[in-house]
């Protein structure tokens, strides 16, 4: 079943709606700020230097786990509904809709399990109780893989689309790598971007929601279809990162290959490159894999570049980003291919498809 993306609602450190957002991203804009924690540096006279990320500003001062996720999520699904028109108040629209949570295993040894439980049962709940919407379709999935938890959300939700037992399905992507706990985790790791260290990602924090329809049920209600979404697959990464290997490419090259099928080209991408060097060593491989089927672009667009790394974020916003750039005019083509790759091995790859109307809608939303 092919997908319609009829909303998208986004939070990040370049606005705090999609629009803007996107439009930040397509300038190349960031907002790199300091965080509460300091690492070594021998260039420094005090011998530390504060690491530096993308937290968001002013809106989450002062909040945390469950309750920031709220807020996050929150400030992303009321963007979706003013963007896509929906009726607050719609009960039978919101009954025959499930949200799915897109989320990250908690980093910290010492959370672990219980916060992981306590995001599945109680964040969509208090989600929509914050926003005050009716209650949705039963109690989700969740998707707790990372990066790649959205490509792999919008894999099951063709399944759940096709079995017909909602009509619609929400994915509420949030993450945060700002927080003290989790800056430390990825400084023990070895994989902060620091002055001693220049080969490493910088932590950021965002939140992103699309709204997914089976493509005959958009046309029937008359939805915008801005953008579809196609040729979704999922795999492993044998040699994955948490495991600290660099990444062999195999996993990635072999959804990539199912995703692309015969197409030859495609002008542009969109790669979960944040810039750790394991990455770009399994795009490489890759992409060497793929040399002699298909010609992708060498550098995809990485909206990390803008916003640091947004982990289970990330690959909501790259979809985003690829249907604004079919709305306003500058894609290289009718497709985009976008890719995510997890840190525990889970990768997976779509394309975005030009949508039906995008002058008429770009009139309307811009």
């Amino acid at each position: 079943m092919r997908l319609a993306l009829t909303g998208m609602g986004m939070l990040s450190t370049l606005g705090d709606d999609v629009v803007s957002s996107c439009a930040a991203l397509r300038c190349g804009i960031a907002r790199p700020a300091p965080l509460r924690f300091d690492v070594y540096s021998e260039d420094e006279e005090e011998g530390v230097v504060r690491v530096v990320g993308h937290p968001l500003q002013g809106l989450t001062n002062g909040f945390e786990g469950l309750g920031l996720y709220t807020l996050m999520a929150a400030h992303a699904l009321s963007d979706l509904v003013r963007y896509a028109g929906l009726g607050r108040r719609d009960r039978a629209f919101w009954a025959s809709t499930a949200v799915f949570p897109c989320l990250s295993r908690p980093r910290m040894e010492d959370l672990g399990i219980p916060f992981e439980e306590l995001l599945r049962k109680r964040l969509v709940p208090a989600v929509l109780a914050e926003l005050e919407l009716p209650g949705v379709s039963g109690q989700g999935r969740s998707f707790m893989s990372g990066h790649a938890s959205v490509l792999e959300a919008i894999h099951a939700s063709g399944q759940v689309l096709f079995d017909g037992g909602v009509k619609r399905v929400i994915l509420l992507a949030v993450d945060s790598l700002v927080g003290g706990d989790d800056v430390m985790w990825l400084a023990q790791r070895g994989m902060l971007k620091t002055p001693e260290r220049p080969v490493g990602l910088m932590p950021g924090q965002a939140a992103v929601a699309l709204l997914l329809e089976g493509e005959v049920e958009a046309r029937r209600r008359g939805a915008r279809m801005e953008a579809f979404i196609d040729a979704v697959h999922v795999g492993v990464e044998p040699d994955s990162r948490e495991r600290r290997k660099s990444g062999s490419g195999l996993g990635l090259a072999g959804v990539l290959t199912r995703t692309l099928a015969s197409r030859r080209v495609v002008p542009e991408a969109y790669g979960d490159l944040n810039g750790e060097d394991s990455r770009a060593r399994e795009w490489g491989s890759a992409l060497v894999r793929l040399s002699g089927t298909h010609d992708l672009p060498v550098a995809p667009r990485c909206p990390a570049i803008s916003l640091g790394d947004t982990g289970s974020a990330s690959g909501a916003i790259a979809i985003a980003a690829a249907a604004r750039s079919f709305v306003r005019g500058y894609a290289k083509g009718a497709e985009v291919l976008v890719w995510s790759s997890s840190d525990s091995g889970e990768v997976a790859s779509a394309l975005v498809v030009q949508g039906d109307r995008p002058e008429r809608v770009a009139r309307r939303s811009d």
